[in-house]
């Protein structure tokens, strides 16, 4: 079952447009965000995509281990990214 969760930080993946990729920060600590956003930036290309972190309001599903998982973006702060780097509107 889903639930909706204001305020959660999260680890996004931005290309061409808007996030493509999200990941739950375990223990909501915008320091393990950006641990997190270090150790992908550097094996992947930074010309293609950009990590951020950043508070989101999304649904969150738990599974049966009790890991908590992001099913779907209700809104995030990065949609003026896309225009400031590829001059593309989302």
């Amino acid at each position: 079952m889903s639930e909706l969760a204001v305020g959660i930080i999260a680890l996004c993946m931005i290309y061409k447009g808007g996030v493509i990729e999200h990941t739950y920060v375990k223990d909501q600590k915008m320091s393990t965000c950006l641990k997190m956003k270090r150790t992908v930036e550097r094996s992947v290309n930074p010309q293609n995509v950009r990590m951020a972190c950043g508070k989101i309001k999304a649904m969150v599903e738990t599974d049966e281990t009790g890991r908590k998982k992001i099913t779907k973006i209700i809104e995030d702060k990065y949609w003026c990214i896309s225009f400031i780097l590829w001059n593309v509107w989302c």
